[in-house]
């Protein structure tokens, strides 16, 4: 972790200059060493590592680099160097406190919910920020400068061939060879290469080092300098950015930190506690903006790093955290001699890991033809995000995603609640009428309307449904509700399906609801807040409630009636057949009665007969799924047959023949049909007339709904 932590320091005070890495590699080390150590302590997790990040330590930087815009904070004096540190330090004591006022507050769990686009912008601006900071290194500029053309006559090519080489080494090591420390190798080599240049008294310049740094161990004086009459002014005029920057870092470090535990909570199969680890972590930053150094948080990488190296628990967080440090102490020489493009380099591979994979997957759909409006909607968010961040600081950055990701939210909700909408003409009820019953029922279907809700039915997406119903034509009689693809009702929803109900009514239309699993949290919202209404287990149920409902309020009613019980001699099998016939027929007819929930025949049974409803109806369903739920195929009325497909053809019944309520059939066996074509064979071909035609009608019905709902 040694060249990461390096490169950060210099990152979060590039903008100092010539003491960026006196100022900035002591910071890093006070949250490596120190910082982590105190996490390690009071933290609970299978393997406590942290330390300094690269998002957070831009957002130090951005920081340094508004308060290095003050007269009295020059970095070029001592005393301006000592007001910028205790500026920091402060903004990082109050972000530290303000995590741990998030844990009390019970707001841990918060970081979880960041919208994924904002997320992607988040680390792809970071990304983007740690490659233009590392530009002066890498081209050899002054500390702190900015490229430009009237600098680039400064750059020294050969010190961005060897930033860029190490970049590319450290790369394709860590491809070839995972487990081996690709960043230290890399700096070892590049160090080297560096110090052979040097040496050699005509090699052309590769970078500058790092120089001479502080040898005294870390004591706490960041903030001491705001303590006299001339650093209160400071704080007063500087107030707004250092408070805005504590909120940042507390967001910020708070979300990296959450995200880096659950990825290793997998990694260790654990599974951490999000308050005790955010005060862990704000404990620590406030130690950290005590002594002067960086913004911490609990770092995945680092817990890679050091499982790779054979740790697996609290000691070996301990250790490496005290290693850090007593490394800053007495490696100081050492460190001295590094060279700053090859850091750059470093961090040029730190920059590349830190890019979002999602959204390089958006972009290869996108490339590959994908323009549907949620990806646009996805990938325009990330960019504003990283836009804004560019422009305006991470801060701004971040609550622009957040508004965004909101209204996306809301837009989302309110357009996709409403997932379908068709007429009874299109899909009608799978009850099977007899021909009279159907042909008056056939116009009546165009005035029953089905609205299939998906999504959430809440306060963003109520008036959506509101608008919907109210745009219905005049010629619309009954409104069927699907809400099986509702997954949550609030308050508001239910008052909204209340407000449809009635608003509906007042205009002589007929609501039936359907499709919510009973005990369900929607379904019982809706029992709590809505309307009493009844409720069908599907839209084909309340499909043939609205069917039925409009048929009693027609000239046909008296067939609704007569349905509950049709004359045997009024069958759709004994059609065109006269007294003596059916009395032919009828005498090998073989009665039974059904009590409601009986099963008349049973998927798989021999299909060895047909039956004819003369009272009752009957239902063909599923088998049960694992819920116990069947699905209904359709429902025969009395007057129609049922099992004559089976009997035919001679295979097995493919679904389960129950009884809907009290119900009286008649079946025709194989054996009877075949001895009806011996004895009276012009008899027997009208009745396989008879089943053709019935089974023709079906077909043509199910053939004239495809087409309507095809249109």
């Amino acid at each position: 972790m040694l060249p990461v932590v390096l490169t950060l320091g210099l990152l979060a005070f590039a903008s100092l200059g010539a003491v960026a890495p006196q100022v900035g590699i002591y910071a890093a080390f006070v949250t490596a060493g120190l910082g982590a150590l105190l996490h390690a302590t009071f933290s609970r997790t299978r393997l406590p590592v942290s330390g300094p990040t690269s998002a957070t330590a831009l957002t130090l930087a951005a920081l340094v680099a508004q308060l290095a815009t003050d007269p009295r904070l020059a970095p070029g004096t001592g005393a301006g160097v000592q007001g910028i540190v205790a500026l920091c330090g402060l903004a990082l004591l109050l972000s530290g406190a303000l995590q741990v006022g998030f844990a009390q507050l019970g707001l841990a769990r918060l970081a979880r919910v960041v919208p994924q686009p904002v997320l992607a912008g988040f680390m792809n601006s970071a990304a983007l920020l740690i490659v233009l900071s590392q530009l002066p290194l890498l081209l050899d500029l002054p500390l702190g400068s900015r490229p430009g053309f009237d600098t680039l006559r400064l750059a020294h090519p050969w010190a961005l061939a060897l930033g860029l080489g190490t970049a590319v080494g450290i790369w394709l090591l860590a491809r070839g060879w995972p487990r081996l420390p690709a960043p230290l190798l890399g700096l070892l080599a590049g160090t080297a290469v560096h110090a052979l240049c040097s040496a050699l008294g005509g090699a052309p310049s590769l970078g500058a080092n790092i120089g001479q740094l502080p040898s005294a161990w870390p004591w706490p004086p960041a903030l001491l300098p705001l303590l006299s009459p001339s650093g209160f002014a400071l704080l007063q005029d500087n107030a707004a950015p250092v408070l805005v920057t504590a909120l940042a870092l507390a967001a910020l470090g708070a979300l990296e930190s959450s995200l880096n535990l659950r990825a290793m909570d997998q990694l260790f199969n654990d599974r951490h506690k999000p308050r005790r680890e955010l005060i862990a972590v704000g404990c620590a930053n406030m130690a950290c903006g005590l002594f002067g150094g960086l913004p911490l948080a609990a770092t995945r990488t680092r817990a890679l790093a050091t499982v790779q190296a054979g740790g697996r628990g609290r000691p070996a967080a301990l250790v490496g955290a005290a290693a850090l440090g007593l490394l800053y102490v007495a490696g100081g020489p050492l460190l001295a001699v590094l060279p700053l493009p090859v850091l750059a380099g470093v961090m040029l591979v730190v920059a590349l890991g830190l890019a979002d994979r999602w959204t390089g997957r958006l972009l290869a759909r996108w490339w590959a033809g994908d323009r549907s409006r949620d990806l646009a909607l996805g990938l325009g968010v990330t960019a504003l995000v990283v836009g804004t961040t560019l422009w305006k600081g991470m801060p701004a950055g971040i609550g622009l995603g957040v508004l965004l990701s909101l209204l996306a939210f809301a837009w989302r909700m309110n357009r996709s609640l409403v997932h379908d909408r068709y007429l009874a003409s299109a899909r009608p009820s799978r009850r099977i009428y007899p021909a009279s019953v159907e042909a008056r029922l056939r116009p009546l279907r165009e005035g029953i309307v089905v609205f299939e809700l998906d999504g959430a039915l809440f306060f963003g997406s109520g008036d959506r449904l509101l608008d919907e119903a109210d745009a219905l034509d005049a010629g619309c009689r009954c409104l069927v509700l699907d809400l099986r693809r509702v997954n949550a009702i609030d308050e508001s929803g239910a008052m909204a399906v209340q407000s449809v109900v009635g608003r509906a009514r007042g205009r002589g239309i007929l609501v039936e609801l359907a499709g919510l699993s009973e005990g369900s949290a929607p379904a019982l919202a809706l029992q709590t807040f809505g309307p009493a209404l009844t409720h069908w287990p599907d839209a084909d149920r309340a499909i043939e409630a609205a069917e039925q409902h409009l048929l009693t309020q027609t000239e046909g009613a008296g067939d609704v009636r007569a349905m509950a019980e049709v004359p045997l001699a009024e069958a759709s099998l004994l059609a065109g057949l006269d007294t003596t016939e059916v009395a032919v027929v009828a005498a090998r007819l073989l009665p039974r009665h059904l009590e409601t929930g009986e099963v008349l025949f049973a998927e798989g049974e021999p299909g060895d007969r047909l039956y004819v409803l003369s009272r009752g109806s009957v239902s063909i369903l599923s088998a049960p799924d694992r819920a116990g739920r069947t699905q209904r195929y359709l429902s025969v009325s009395p007057g129609m047959m049922i099992g004559e497909t089976a009997m035919l053809d001679g295979g097995g019944r493919t679904a389960s023949a129950v009884a809907d309520a009290p119900t009286d059939v008649h079946a025709l066996t194989l054996d009877a049909l075949d001895a009806l074509g011996r004895s009276h064979p012009e008899l027997a071909i009208r009745l396989h007339r008879n089943v053709a035609r019935h089974l023709s009608q079906r077909l043509r019905g199910a053939a004239g709904a495809w087409r309507t709902s095809a249109r």
